[in-house]
């Protein structure tokens, strides 16, 4: 929870061009993984609020893993749930990531439960006084029932795996560069014990720079590689984040057709969050990230290019790392 000694920290780059298109008059803000990390969610969303409407529609993306390993899984996943009236956005997208499919597939089976539980769910159990070894699965289940937005967990569970925005696919962890994109992003979201699926990819996703077009029919697509995958999952960030030059590691548009907007808020609390804007058939990004920081940090490890206080959740209700 924040003190009276904690503020954030906001990094900008600057707008750059995507080789792609992207709906004319629309905007779209696109989060990282969350992680648990609900006073920095609250903050980033003030400040996506406070961004001056620049498109008749506005899309309000979560790219997964709302929960798990951060302190407050349970609030985040409330923010995010009402984060589309409080943004102003006309669509709210909560895609699953795996670790919102981990507790999805455990809320019926004990075994995928014990499997969440260990790989990060259980700072969820403590939020709610629990854990493996003082309560039975059972009551582990209930609770978590009662904890969790009915309809947080219907999306996850039955809601779209991915989203496509023009030439932008938006999607936890990534897609494989062989075979048909189409058809991987519509297999089965139970995830264990598959090795290429996309709530958990990793390579050869993140070293292939082929682009995602070489399929296409279109010769002067298959030249242009106009798609690009915008995910998260992996983080593109391994350290703290102390200046806007640290985000440049989330722009692998001109080498790999990606944005990465993970910069591991599983461990750090720092979040990224990419603004595409599509306008006279030109399509743009400008990434950014807000920062959790405390006064007595010494100023090498807050650099920024401007900051605000922080806002509480409270005040926003009614309106391998991974």
């Amino acid at each position: 929870m924040p003190t009276d000694q904690t503020s954030y920290k906001s990094y900008h780059l600057p707008w750059r061009e995507l080789p792609g298109e992207f709906p004319d008059d629309t905007e779209a803000f696109v989060i990282g993984d969350v992680h648990g990390q609900a006073d920095l969610l609250a903050q980033v969303l003030k400040e996506i609020r406070d961004v001056p409407r620049e498109a008749r529609t506005r899309h309000l993306i979560f790219l997964g893993d709302l929960i798990d390993r951060g302190p407050s899984s349970i609030e985040a996943v409330d923010l995010a749930m009402r984060a589309g009236d409080f943004t102003g956005a006309d669509h709210l997208h909560v895609l699953p990531g795996n670790h919102d499919l981990g507790l999805y597939f455990g809320l019926s089976s004990g075994s995928v439960l014990s499997f969440w539980i260990a790989g990060g769910g259980n700072t969820v159990l403590a939020e709610v006084g629990m854990s493996e070894q003082t309560h039975t699965p059972a009551e582990v289940t209930d609770k978590l029932l009662e904890s969790f937005l009915p309809e947080y967990l219907k999306w996850i569970g039955e809601g779209p795996s991915h989203l496509r925005l023009g030439d932008l696919v938006f999607v936890h962890a990534g897609v494989h560069p062989d075979g048909d994109l189409e058809e991987f992003l519509a297999q089965d979201r139970f995830f264990l014990g598959v090795d290429d699926h996309w709530a958990t990819m990793r390579h050869p996703f993140l070293s292939h720079q082929g682009g995602w077009d070489t399929r296409d029919p279109d010769p002067d697509r298959r030249d242009r590689r106009p798609t690009v995958i915008v995910h998260g999952h992996t983080p593109a960030l391994r350290r703290d984040l102390s200046s806007a030059e640290d985000l440049e590691a989330c722009d692998g548009i001109e080498g790999y057709r990606t944005i990465a907007l993970d910069i591991g808020a599983a461990y750090r609390p720092q979040l990224a969050v990419g603004h595409v804007r599509g306008r006279a058939g030109k399509a743009k990004v400008r990434i950014f990230a807000v920062r959790e920081s405390t006064l007595n940090q010494s100023p090498e490890n807050s650099r920024s290019l401007g900051g605000s206080r922080g806002v509480k959740p409270s005040s926003m209700k009614k309106s391998t790392e991974c």
